[in-house]
């Protein structure tokens, strides 16, 4: 028990003093407290494992979500280029010959039989149907009436009024009188291409600088997807006339994909975390540092 005195004015040296008790277990006037600079160290570290938490669960967001994104895509890219380059079983095989047209070919030909064929009779058939072409665009140019009249009708009219005048537009034969459907001289817009579902190989005659080549239609997409330029040529050149598969990547890597996922979901909330945590650290530094002035 703790006692007191209390002597006020003139008459202390006679009054008799007076004490002041404090009980045990009674409170104080004046409580304990935790001093300012700890108040500030702990509620500083309450909000950092705050901002921990919520970095861990947007990291783990952020991976699990992206990990579902590439799989789908990674999916979906394997399965239109499966489509695309997949071997395919044709009645009869049908070849689009560049700068001349489709020729139709007897089911027993193999590839290589058709090869051999276009290796002998493309390059002549090729020359007389640009020649073809170039006259059915100079009368079209030189007369209005001709316009309205598709190609093979301008020439077997052409020919009915003067065969041998008008003989380079006679019908161009590839073998032994194989059915050929040459291209326009005007090619179609985009929405009027004609479907080629039913085109099964690509060939692309010799030349003076490069031989020739033969590609199924998957193949000459695969080729294309690795850079070759005659197979990227030759599909261009068809996907002007014909609605058919285009020149398309390789689907990606999924793995090196999910590595590029995974390190982002890392670095982008753990970095902004770390640096946050930095620059907040340094300012309640600098504001510790202050004094402290009492009013």
């Amino acid at each position: 028990m703790g006692h007191s005195t209390l002597r006020e004015g003139r008459g202390a040296l006679c009054s008799p003093p007076i004490s002041l008790v404090w009980l045990p277990g009674k409170a104080s006037a004046r409580l304990p407290t935790m001093p300012i600079k700890r108040r500030r160290s702990f509620s500083g570290m309450n909000l950092e494992r705050g901002f921990l938490r919520v970095t861990f669960a947007v990291s783990l967001i952020l991976l699990v979500s992206g990990a579902l994104v590439v799989g789908l895509m990674g999916w979906e890219e394997k399965k239109a280029w499966n489509e695309a380059t997949q071997a395919r079983t044709y009645d009869h095989p049908e070849v689009y010959v560049m700068r001349l047209g489709v020729v139709l070919f007897p089911p027993e030909f193999t590839d290589q039989q058709i090869k051999e064929e276009l290796d002998r009779s493309a390059p002549s058939a090729i020359q007389k149907a640009m020649t073809r072409g170039n006259i059915l665009r100079s009368l079209r140019a030189a007369n209005r009436d001709y316009a309205d009249l598709t190609d093979s009708q301008l020439a077997s009219k052409l020919l009915s009024s003067d065969p041998l005048k008008w003989s380079a537009l006679s019908d161009i034969v590839i073998g032994d009188g194989l059915q050929i459907t040459l291209l326009p001289v005007v090619p179609p817009t985009l929405f009027r291409l004609t479907p080629g579902d039913h085109i099964s190989h690509l060939y692309i005659a010799s030349s003076p600088s490069q031989v020739s080549m033969l590609y199924t239609r998957g193949q000459a997409i695969k080729a294309a997807a690795s850079s070759e330029g005659k197979a990227m040529i030759g599909l261009q050149d068809l996907a002007t006339f014909y609605d058919s598969p285009r020149a398309r990547p390789a689907p990606f890597s999924v793995s090196r994909a999910l590595a590029l996922v995974a390190s982002g979901a890392v670095a982008l909330p753990w970095g902004l975390f770390f640096f946050l945590r930095w620059v907040a650290r340094g300012f309640s530094s600098t504001y510790e540092s202050r004094p402290l002035t009492k009013p």
